[in-house]
Order: C-alpha cells, then sequence, then structure tokens
C-alpha cells in the first residue's frame, strides 16, 4: 500500500499550514536580518546563535539557565557558546556565586552585534510599516504574541 491519497491531503495541507508558514516567515526574517547586520560573515554569528544571545543577562548567564530560556537542551547550547565564544561574541568566566559553574557574557564585539541588530530589527520594522501601514504591522505583531504566549499590552 503506497498511501498516495493520504500523503496528498497532507502535503496540501502542510502547504498552507500556518505553523509552516511562520517557520519560514521566522526563518526569512532572521536571515534577511543577519544578512544586513553582518553582510559578509565575519562576525561568525549564525541563525542558531541568534536565541542564546537574546537571552542572556547584563550580567552574565549560566548555560543551564540558557538552556530552558531557548528551549534547547544544555548540551546544544553549551555546543552554540562554544561557538560564540570562538567568534568572540560572547566570553565564558567562572560564576563567583559559584566557582564550579561557568557564566556567558557578552563581550565588546557582542555589545556592538546587538546594537546593530537593533538597529537593523528598528529599521525593518519602518519598512514594514511603510509598506503595509501601521494598523497591519500592530495586528501581526499581537497575533502573533498571542500565538506565542506573551501578549503585549
Amino acid at each position: 500500500m503506497t498511501y498516495e491519497a493520504e500523503l496528498a491531503a497532507f502535503a496540501a495541507a502542510a502547504h498552507d499550514d500556518l505553523g509552516r508558514l511562520l517557520v519560514e516567515a521566522a526563518r526569512a526574517v532572521t536571515d534577511d536580518a543577519l544578512a544586513r547586520i553582518d553582510p559578509d560573515g565575519a562576525s561568525g554569528v549564525r541563525a542558531a546563535h541568534v536565541p542564546v544571545i537574546a537571552a542572556l543577562d547584563a550580567g552574565g548567564s549560566r548555560v543551564a539557565d540558557l538552556a530552558p530560556r531557548i528551549g534547547h537542551t544544555r548540551q546544544a547550547v553549551a555546543a552554540l557558546v562554544r561557538d560564540l565564544e570562538a567568534a568572540g561574541i560572547v566570553a565564558v568566566r567562572p560564576d563567583p556565586a559559584d566557582r564550579r559553574a561557568s557564566l556567558v557574557a557578552l563581550t565588546e564585539a557582542g555589545a556592538a552585534f546587538c546594537a546593530r541588530a537593533t538597529e537593523v530589527m528598528r529599521g525593518r520594522e519602518l519598512e514594514w510599516r511603510e509598506a503595509w501601514g501601521d494598523q497591519p504591522v500592530d495586528a501581526l505583531r499581537a497575533g502573533l504574541a498571542r500565538l506565542a504566549g506573551t501578549p503585549r499590552p
């Protein structure tokens, strides 16, 4: 049995599935932002690194605390942190509160990356507002926040 009908129905449903479209949109938006922030890729920051950077506390964060914030395992976050450390975006240092643990903190290069990313995100939203208008952008933000379970006022 080849299950052609089931496969065809699934493929048709998946084509317009909102979840798939959201994932593709998120990937496209992130890829566009990274291309604007770092056109030649010199920073070494990839899309997988962005959630780690965004989840960092100002004074540094433990990998064990970052993992649940971004929905990854400790091992996956540790690997991403190693990449970011090698790229000079973060530094890993002993945690003064617990010498057995380490803190991951932003470096000067990481702060510069974040500053550029902030400019890009704000500029991109202005582009969307000019192209689509304020109301559709505000509605998109509100709808996405509801779906994510993080409603905005």
